[in-house]
């Protein structure tokens, strides 16, 4: 597995394990790891939700790309609507 260290480098490149590395080890954010970890809706939802604890708004032009992530994100971050997202809400066919 290697050490704590090159856990988090190899994290750094990969978006979902840069998001469970900052919430399994680091227990906070990890303003390193934010530039990869923004790049995918899935990992920056739980990224806010998890992490963050609450908006993330640097990301949330990413995370509003996918509806299910963009429904979650409204119900369980913000916790009421998010207009700039229904649009794509809406796409989604569940």
């Amino acid at each position: 597995m290697g050490s704590k260290r090159e856990r988090a480098i190899r994290a750094m490149n990969n978006a979902w394990l840069a998001y469970t590395y900052a919430y399994d080890y680091d227990y906070g954010r990890w303003c390193q790891a934010e530039l990869t970890i923004i790049k995918d809706p899935k990992s920056a939802y739980y990224y806010a939700k998890n992490v963050i604890k609450g908006r993330w708004p640097e990301a949330e032009n990413i995370i509003m790309t996918d509806p299910c992530y963009a429904y979650h994100y409204a119900r369980c971050v913000i916790k009421g609507r998010w207009c700039q997202a229904e649009l794509t809400i809406m796409k989604d066919p569940w």
